[in-house]
């Protein structure tokens, strides 16, 4: 077993959390960004970020129980 890549160059798949296009990738500064259906969560104009995995999960579940993205 050893540490290198599958394939050199290849971005490893960072998806957390799957289910109609929806999704929670970490960033590379530690915090969270969230997708939902696709689209990129944002807030004032800027990538909204989530301090942990939890929170944006719920964010993510209230999007989906108010059909869009919420503010």
């Amino acid at each position: 077993m050893t540490d290198s890549p599958d394939q050199p160059g290849k971005r490893p798949n960072l998806k957390i959390l799957e289910g109609e296009d929806s999704y929670i990738e970490q960033m590379a500064s530690g915090g969270f960004m969230a997708f939902w259906r696709g689209k990129i969560v944002y807030e004032n104009g800027r990538v909204k970020r989530f301090q942990t995995e939890d929170v944006a999960r719920a964010f993510l579940a209230r999007c989906d129980a108010a059909g869009k993205i919420v503010h």
